[in-house]
């Protein structure tokens, strides 16, 4: 460096000393005092964020506007961060236009969380309440009376809940200070961002429970198919929990309805959906399921641990988004697998069942990526803008589920109700045939007195019984019970009783009788088989019997012993054996179907053989009263013939 450079910089030096000496100490309090040059006339608000000085703890002291916090630390408001659990005070000294007009504050800050002082008054309005009714921030207006000098001191007595701060919420976003008629301005404009950024969320749930009350009204009409009861469910506590989630998000409802509520409402909604795809693929919930479903108490505990305070809120989420996860991945492995077993139904549910419980576990990745800092997978937490609106990714997940399943609950319940259509006509035609089972009238042969009882069930049975008198003088009485229900057994009903017709007029043995009634069977029909009794009264009392499976007769109350050959219709060739008997003046026998026997009360008892054996010397009418009331479960028969006593 050469002798004129050094001159140079010498005198440079020089320079910036005197005019360091000559500038006057500046004051750092009198820095950090905003001052707010606005007159009276006109509207305005500016922004008070800057400057504002904090200190834990809790002391009313720190209200007064003369109490010194020059040793506070001073912060921005709007840039604190995440709130932290506790009591705290925030103080701002404002210096204010001589001339300055009526003032409001806006503050947008955790609803119940401060309450606010303007020169050692407490503001009315905002005020610190319980935990459980603390909100996110949103936004109030306080008008600030009785201000008559140029100095403002405003302070902010706050107190921090654990589940608040559980969630990352900050305890204030902004401050303003203005005109009252700016200030409720701004404050609209505030909210409306606020509410309408959540009216989506909220339709598309509110949607969700309406949805779920209809299929409520589906599994009403149709109360055999379980997978509408869970499917109501499912829709309807998705879209409570969902609601209350996004509610609170908007600053609608406290922020214990989601940790609380709607949190736990999750794992039930989880729970409704697996009852609901094993249901809808009519297949049994295995053990591991259920092992599953148990452990989904284990998320309820770490809830009120994250409220407290005393777990993690991030790796709550990081748990709850890993326990919903084999969800979303199992139930489209198991829908496909039973697609592939020739279920084709289940095929609909595969891309549905995956939106939901996929979409929520994204969601909580997403809150889990902000609170611990990582950032690239911040957006899975971002709504997705579609059109003018913004719709959160859950929302999305549950609407496209909403109507992928209406479409395929459409076609299911479509296809269940012409089932049930079919089915009914068939029941009826049923029971049209049924009537014809039994005779109008019964023949009343001299000497004799016959009465029938025929209680049928709700459903389409097979009994039957025919008494056809002969040309020899003599009565042919068959009582049948063909197996199995509905329409198939009354037609083969039908058919044996065609049969028997055709075969009464050979006049044969009853032991003959029933080997040709047999090969009649085989014959027309395919499948199940028919217990059968057949008895040849004579005028003068002697019976012959012989039984294909059928219940013995009763005489005189004592069973008739009989030699049970095989019912009709299981292998051809067979011989049945005869036994005879004789009725006396005063005698009575009774014959009878199982549907007596086989009733069953409440509690699971049979009626059974002793008590029908007790009544069996009763009327028709009477054994048949006593098996229905009972506990009926089956068609009942009763065919009763007393020997007259003669005429003296």
């Amino acid at each position: 460096m050469n002798k004129h450079h050094f001159q140079f910089l010498l005198l440079a030096v020089g320079i910036c000393g005197v005019l360091c000496a000559q500038s006057p100490p500046s004051s750092s309090n009198a820095a950090q005092i905003p001052i707010i040059d606005r007159p009276h006339a006109g509207e305005w608000i500016t922004d008070i964020n800057t400057g504002w000085r904090v200190h834990d703890g809790d002391d009313p002291a720190w209200a007064r506007a003369d109490f010194d916090d020059a040793g506070w630390q001073t912060v921005d408001l709007e840039d604190l961060g995440a709130a932290r659990p506790g009591w705290r005070w925030h103080r701002l000294h404002v210096k204010l236009h001589e001339n300055h007009p009526d003032l409001a504050l806006l503050i947008e800050g955790g609803d119940g969380t401060y309450a606010v002082y303007a020169n050692g008054t407490e503001l009315p309005g905002p005020r610190i309440r319980s935990s459980f009714a603390v909100r996110r921030p949103a936004e109030r207006a306080l008008s600030i009376e009785r201000v008559t000098g140029t100095d403002l001191v405003l302070a902010l007595r706050t107190f921090t809940p654990a589940g608040y701060a559980a969630w990352r919420y900050p305890l204030f976003m902004t401050a303003a200070l203005g005109t009252p008629e700016a200030v409720e301005t701004q404050r609209l404009a505030i909210q409306g961002d606020r509410v309408n950024l959540a009216l989506p969320s909220i339709a598309i749930n509110l949607l969700l429970m309406l949805a779920g009350i209809g299929v409520f009204a589906l599994y009403a009409s149709q109360p055999k198919h379980s997978e509408y009861l869970w499917l109501g469910l499912y829709l309807f506590l998705l879209g409570a929990a969902d609601l209350l989630w996004f509610s609170q998000q908007a600053g609608l409802v406290p922020i214990s309805a989601n940790f609380l509520i709607a949190d736990p409402l999750l794992y039930a909604v989880t729970i409704a959906q697996i009852h609901f795809t094993f249901s809808f693929g009519s297949c049994r919930l295995g053990l591991w399921w259920r092992i599953y479903q148990a452990l989904l108490i284990v998320p309820l505990v770490l809830i009120v641990l994250a409220w407290t305070g005393h777990f993690s809120s991030a790796i709550y989420l990081l748990i709850e988004a890993v326990i919903l996860l084999p969800v979303a991945l199992s139930l489209p492995i198991l829908l496909s697998i039973w697609y592939w077993h020739g279920n084709k139904e289940a095929g609909w549910l595969i891309l549905p069942s995956l939106l939901p419980v996929a979409t929520l576990s994204l969601y909580d990745i997403g809150s889990v990526s902000i609170f611990f800092g990582w950032h690239w997978l911040d957006f899975l937490d971002n709504p997705i803008p579609i059109g003018s609106v913004s719709l959160q990714p859950v929302d999305l997940g549950n609407l496209l589920f909403l109507l992928a399943i209406a479409v395929v609950i459409f076609f299911r319940f479509s296809r269940v109700t012409r089932e049930r259509a079919r089915a009914t006509a068939e029941l009826n035609a049923a029971r049209e045939i049924q009537q014809r089972l039994v005779p109008a009238s019964l023949p009343a042969p001299a000497g004799f007195r016959m009465e029938a009882a025929y209680v049928p069930a709700q459903e389409v049975g097979g009994d039957f019984y025919q008494v056809l008198e002969q040309r020899d003088g003599t009565v042919l009485i068959i009582v049948g019970d063909v197996s199995g229900k509905s329409l198939k057994a009354a037609m083969t009903g039908a058919l044996a009783i065609g049969a028997i017709r055709a075969l009464a007029v050979e006049n044969l043995r009853p032991a003959d009788f029933l080997a040709r009634l047999n090969q009649q069977v085989l014959d027309a029909q395919d499948g199940g088989f028919i217990t059968c009794l057949c008895a040849r009264l004579e005028p003068t009392g002697a019976v012959t019997l012989a039984n294909a499976g059928h219940l013995s007769p009763y005489r005189r109350g004592v069973e008739i012993p009989l030699e049970s050959g095989l019912p009709l219709g299981i292998v051809p060739g067979v011989a049945y054996s005869e036994t005879a008997c004789q009725l006396i003046p005063g005698d009575k026998l009774t014959l009878l179907s199982d549907g007596v026997v086989e009733a069953r009360n409440s509690a699971g008892q049979l009626f059974g053989f002793e008590s029908t054996r007790a009544i069996s010397t009763q009327s028709a009418a009477e054994i048949a009263s006593a098996a229905q009331a009972f506990g009926q479960e089956d068609d009942i028969t009763v065919l009763t013939i007393a020997h007259l006593a003669a005429a003296s």
